[in-house]
């Protein structure tokens, strides 16, 4: 029997996603020798894309945020996005069975269908006061409780429900953080969000360049099956790999998911992770993908869902993604925490959301596929745990496994969805690169007497 394998590195890095490419590239930068270690054959995560024929498709509707924290951590790595700001200069909402102007600015909200006269008047109030709202004392209140107290009249409860769907992609407002929630719907009015050209396999490819170049060793095809203490002194990390490798390091991050993570960590560590408030209710929704080879109705690119937790949007106006002349349409529905919902219920409900916005469209259907279970962050954001500060630190092991950070869209207090997988990653990658002088630190010292 041929012995394993074993080798070494200053930080290693489980997962090679949005979170895990961004730590290797700051604990790069910052001088660290780093491996990144994924165990499939493709990186990206959640972040991949799919051709099928002519069309391109992320996993379900993804959108940068035009003025969040991870476009500033892309911006510092020296990673330029791609992409287009959707058109929404005509948009739809869909209440009732039929589509109503989407009230979004002033002639919209004026002309809109959807709200009587008193309602128009509250909640374009609202929506002009919200740039201003100090939102610290709801973290830890519901968004139900905040609508109770400031949208009591039903019609524009329903729409900023909506909104705040859109905005966070969670449909669960008598749990979500009203902080959090309203927080991120400021930034979606803000700056607005961006479709990436080519699909986000672009955004991989950038991440996966900038890695390469500050000298990050990118493995494919390594799957780790479990962490132990190492060293003389247990200051060290080993990994082992199902090859039977075995790769020892000074910092190890887990850029994986919640579950993944508990699987790996020792008992101790994985069960303070257990005890995180959140973890038990993922955000998740249900996806279809359609491509038309044509738009019945080239202006109606655009609906969300009123009455009912859905979404529309025309993916294609970021190129790559469809066909000369073609579409590449992404529908969803907002899942409640434990829901689930039948194939042919979920198929019906967004395919007659489409019949609504492009009437006519079944004949230039090409491409079609249904994901009724899209996992879409691991950590809802509740009131109960204060929002996004309930999520584990990215040194959340400290005394239980001290050479151990995570990253992930679950880890930090900053960014939702590839935001916070961006952030977490940029303050594992430094904070390891720091443990590991500190260790070599130490280690002279010893050495030295």
């Amino acid at each position: 029997m041929q012995p394993s394998s074993s080798s070494t590195a200053s930080v290693a890095i489980v997962g090679g996603g949005l979170a895990g490419l961004s730590a290797a590239c700051y604990a790069a930068r910052s001088g660290a020798r780093v491996q990144l270690l994924e165990s499939s054959s493709e990186l990206g995560g959640r972040a991949r894309t799919r051709r099928d024929g002519a069309y391109t498709f992320n996993m379900g509707p993804h959108a940068l945020y035009r003025r969040s924290i991870g476009q500033r951590v892309l911006r510092e790595l020296g990673v330029r996005t791609n992409g287009v700001t959707p058109d929404l200069s005509e948009p739809n909402a869909c209440c009732g069975g039929r589509l109503h102007r989407l009230p979004v600015g002033p002639v919209s909200m004026v002309t809109t269908t959807l709200l009587n006269a008193g309602d128009k008047l509250a909640c374009g109030q609202f929506l002009a006061g919200l740039p201003k709202l100090d939102t610290t004392a709801w973290q830890t209140r519901t968004l139900d409780e905040f609508l109770d107290a400031h949208a009591p009249r039903p019609g524009v409860r329903a729409v900023l429900n909506a909104y705040v769907r859109l905005a966070t992609y969670t449909h669960a407002s008598d749990r979500v953080s009203a902080g959090f929630a309203l927080d991120q719907l400021k930034l979606a009015l803000d700056g607005g969000v961006e479709y990436l050209h080519g699909g986000w396999s672009s955004l991989i490819e950038s991440l996966s360049e900038c890695a390469a170049q500050e000298g990050v060793d990118i493995r494919r095809d390594a799957r780790v099956r479990a962490l132990v203490p190492a060293g003389p002194d247990r200051s060290q990390v080993e990994l082992l790999l199902r090859n039977g490798e075995r790769i020892e390091a000074d910092v190890a991050i887990l850029a994986t998911s919640p579950a993944e993570a508990m699987r790996l960590l020792p008992s101790e560590a994985g069960e303070l992770l257990r005890q995180t408030p959140g973890l038990e209710t993922p955000v998740r929704a249900a996806c279809l993908e359609i491509g038309l080879r044509e738009l019945p109705r080239s202006s109606a690119t655009f609906a969300l869902g009123i009455d009912r937790p859905t979404y529309a949007s025309l993916h294609s106006q970021a190129s790559g993604l469809a066909p000369q002349g073609g579409a590449n349409f992404q529908l969803a529905r907002y899942l409640k925490p434990g829901e689930s919902m039948d194939r042919s219920e979920v198929q019906l409900e967004l395919e007659n959301l489409l019949e609504l916005l492009q009437p006519g469209w079944r004949p230039l259907r090409e491409v079609e596929r249904l994901l009724v279970d899209v996992p879409v962050s691991h950590l809802l954001p509740l009131a109960e745990a204060g929002g996004l500060s309930g999520r584990p630190a990215v040194d959340e092991l400290a005394k239980a496994c001290p050479r151990v950070l995570l990253a992930g869209d679950w880890v930090g207090s900053e960014g939702w969805l590839a935001d916070g997988s961006l952030a977490s990653g940029q303050r594992a990658g430094e904070l390891a690169a720091e443990r590991t002088r500190e260790s070599h630190t130490r280690g002279r010292q010893l050495a030295h007497g």
